[in-house]
Order: structure tokens, then C-alpha cells, then sequence
């Protein structure tokens, strides 16, 4: 089982999470918390992020959470979103997860995605495989 250090250095040193460059606020045992400043990188042909970015943030937060608290490598089974409201270049979103359901191998949790007055921006629900590695 990895400590809640190595599951942070771990999530911190993801190429793909600096790749988007997604900040880690909290990462706590069961609360994680990171924050992305959009940029012209991360916007679609309409100008708003383009919505594989937002996924991508929710499920790296969302496997984040369930990590901290289970210590175990996981990967994602299945996952849906909500878009709510349009993200815009130069907009500082936030995003959290919240664990809600918890077995022996299966994970479900929650991703709540917001601009930084709390507006709700993406939703997400995700379930989640636990990976016992001997």
C-alpha cells in the first residue's frame, strides 16, 4: 500500500497531469483539490476549453481521491459528465471529488468542476477498479 506521500509525488509528477498543467491545491487523505488556469492550449475551435481537457481534470482528480484513500493503483471503468457552462481562456476552474461508494475492488466517485466563484461548471460521476498488485 502506498502512504499518502507517495500517492501525491506520484499524481504530482504525472507528464500527463503537467502536460494540462494541473496545480495541486490539497491532497489530503480523502480531499484532494487542483486548479487548472486555462490557457489558449486548452481551448476548441469555438475558443471555450474544449471538453476532453475538463474530463481529463475531473478524472485525474476523481482517481486522485480514491488513491489517497486506498492506496492502490487504480483505472477507470466508466465515467460520464454533465457540461454545464462554457470555460473560458484566462478563467481559473477548480476541481474536487468526492468518494461515494467504496467495495472491495470498485470505487464510484463524484467530480465537481467550478470557476472560482463557485459557479458549477462540469459534473462528473465515475466508477473506478482498484489494482492489487502483488
Amino acid at each position: 500500500m502506498e502512504s499518502l506521500d507517495d500517492v501525491r509525488r506520484i499524481f504530482e509528477n504525472s507528464a500527463f497531469n503537467k502536460h494540462l498543467n494541473i496545480h495541486t491545491d490539497i491532497f489530503e487523505e480523502g480531499n484532494v483539490c487542483c486548479t487548472l488556469q486555462v490557457q489558449n492550449h486548452h481551448l476548441n475551435v469555438n475558443q471555450a476549453v474544449h471538453g476532453g481537457v475538463l474530463f481529463s481534470l475531473l478524472d485525474s482528480v476523481m482517481g486522485a481521491t480514491i488513491r489517497s484513500v486506498s492506496g492502490t493503483p487504480l483505472v477507470t471503468v466508466n465515467m460520464s459528465i454533465h457540461y454545464l457552462a462554457a470555460v473560458q481562456a484566462g478563467e481559473n476552474i477548480i476541481a474536487r471529488a468526492a468518494i461515494i461508494h467504496s467495495g472491495k475492488s470498485i470505487v464510484m466517485a463524484e467530480g465537481f468542476l467550478e470557476d472560482e466563484d463557485g459557479a458549477l461548471k462540469a459534473k462528473t460521476i465515475g466508477t473506478f477498479k482498484l489494482l492489487r498488485l502483488s
